[in-house]
């Protein structure tokens, strides 16, 4: 049994790029199964590429215990979010606070993570300011005449989202702006993201601080290195929540419940932060 558990979460994990592509092509492809049609001992999760990794640590720990399969299913918050809407899911994953326009749906915060600004590990730049990236994104200007150029994540991901929302100069954010200056491209995953930035010395993006590895160079952010110490005391300023989205508590069957419960114990929370996340 136990091996066709772990067989499932690793189909999950290889569609990943899959789900993400039909996820990207319009109308209903991103996940099969769902909240409404779950015989309790398989369950469904959908949505934030960065929760993801996190959520299939979770759950290989839970399967090797109890007899349920669960799958994980990668996009991004806002699919994720419309697949709990939907019914498409039992769990969703959404690495930013819901927003008002989302609705029929509660989150749970089950970690935080910091952002983390990214360039390749031959770039010459080592830190940066607000207003530094702020510039970059909204007018194209270099930041210390070597990074031109920059990667923003797809409009629905969650940490597109964070990163708009905190980056700020003057009191303006850059989620208030229309567009992005012309030296900005985007791609729609985690790994894409890395893949661009490790071959490059001019170009900056973001990610998850949990999937920060030697592949891509930090950059310090106001002058504070990128950590987890630094992000659980504040001084790090660059973080986001970690949410799991459901229809109701009654909505959710016994099988989630229970592995809910297990995210937020002892021995899920201290999964949390092996990983490299801040448990609650």
């Amino acid at each position: 049994m136990k091996s066709k558990k772990f067989l499932a979460l690793a189909l999950a994990a290889i569609s990943v790029g899959t789900m993400a592509a039909f996820a990207s092509c319009g109308e209903g492809g991103t996940s099969t199964g769902g909240g409404d049609s779950t015989d309790g001992t398989t369950i469904t999760i959908t949505g934030s590429s960065s929760v993801s990794p996190l959520m299939q640590e979770l759950a290989a720990a839970y399967m090797e215990d109890h007899d349920v399969v669960i799958n994980v299913e990668t996009s991004d918050s806002g699919t994720g979010i419309r697949d709990t809407q939907n019914g498409r899911n039992d769990i969703g994953m959404a690495s930013r606070d819901l927003k008002d326009t989302e609705t029929g749906v509660v989150s749970k915060q089950i970690a935080t993570d910091g952002v983390a600004l990214i360039v390749g590990t031959g770039c010459t730049v080592s830190d940066v300011t607000a207003a530094e990236v702020y510039d970059l994104y909204a007018s194209g200007t270099p930041i210390k005449n070597v990074i031109n150029a920059g990667i923003n994540r797809e409009p629905s991901s969650g940490t597109r989202g964070a990163f708009t929302e905190l980056i700020e100069k003057d009191g303006h954010a850059l989620d208030e702006l229309d567009t992005f200056a012309s030296c900005i491209t985007e791609q729609n995953s985690t790994e894409a993201v890395k893949t661009t930035i490790a071959g490059s010395t001019t170009v900056m993006s973001y990610i998850s601080l949990g999937s920060l590895d030697d592949t891509v160079k930090a950059l310090e952010f106001e002058g504070v290195e990128a950590t987890i110490e630094n992000v659980a005391d504040g001084s790090y300023t660059l973080s986001r929540p970690f949410n799991i989205v459901y229809k109701s508590e009654d909505s959710l069957s016994d099988a989630a419940k229970a592995f809910i419960d297990f995210i937020m114990s002892e021995e899920g929370q201290t999964i949390v932060e092996q990983k490299g996340y801040i448990k609650m």
